[in-house]
């Protein structure tokens, strides 16, 4: 469980200067998430990596259960952004993905075929996998750190596009849905579930941006 602690807070510590720190593009933040999320991971906790990347022993009912939630979480996210549009400047927010980051319309395509896909993969590995399984022995600690933990990692990212309250309620709603995709997968099952719960979140979160960037 330290082991698991030192990797996410130093990961997400590290994460959040390259971010927020460094004037580098959308590829090398990428390269840096992939080395702390995926190949340290895989080298200090390889043994563990066979049990929940086995996606063809996932339980069908979990996968079924999966696809209904992701189509209410995208139903969510959409109510959500037409609720709350009016508190969100659309302009610093494109303003800051073109300028800090790299993305703009010419490459956005691109670049969401890799969140949606690769990203999600990636976070749900190690928020879902890796992560909570250092806390055997500790359900409800492990029910609640990795989901609070992946709801914090985000803040790197939604740092300069809120105001204060929006990014609360944006953590506070990152943390619930943490602790929802756990659910989906059960204590010792695949983080397919849960992937495809991302993915379908992704897809609401891309087409609203889509929206912001072409519209």
């Amino acid at each position: 469980m330290k082991w698991g602690l030192f990797i996410a807070l130093t990961g997400i510590a590290v994460l959040l200067w390259v971010e927020q720190g460094l004037a580098v593009s959308y590829g090398w933040k990428t390269l840096a998430k992939i080395v702390l999320f995926l190949a340290v991971p895989l080298f200090v906790f390889r043994g563990e990596v066979r049990r929940f990347m086995a996606f063809r022993q996932t339980v069908s009912r979990r996968i079924r259960i999966a696809l209904w939630t992701g189509a209410g979480v995208m139903a969510a996210l959409f109510s959500a952004y037409f609720l709350l549009s009016g508190w969100i400047d659309a302009e610093t927010l494109t303003e800051d993905l073109a300028g800090r980051v790299g993305v703009t319309g010419g490459v956005y395509p691109f670049i969401a075929l890799y969140i949606l896909f690769g990203n999600s993969l990636l976070e749900e590995f190690f928020f879902r996998g890796v992560l909570p399984a250092q806390f055997r022995g500790y359900p409800r600690l492990g029910l609640t750190i990795p989901p609070l933990l992946f709801a914090v990692y985000h803040i790197a990212i939604f740092l300069p596009w809120f105001d204060l309250p929006i990014l609360l309620l944006a953590v506070a709603g990152l943390w619930a849905g943490g602790v929802i995709f756990q659910l989906v997968n059960g204590r010792d099952g695949t983080i397919l579930p849960s992937w495809i719960i991302h993915m379908a979140a992704d897809l609401a979160i891309l087409i609203i941006g889509a929206m912001m960037i072409y519209g």
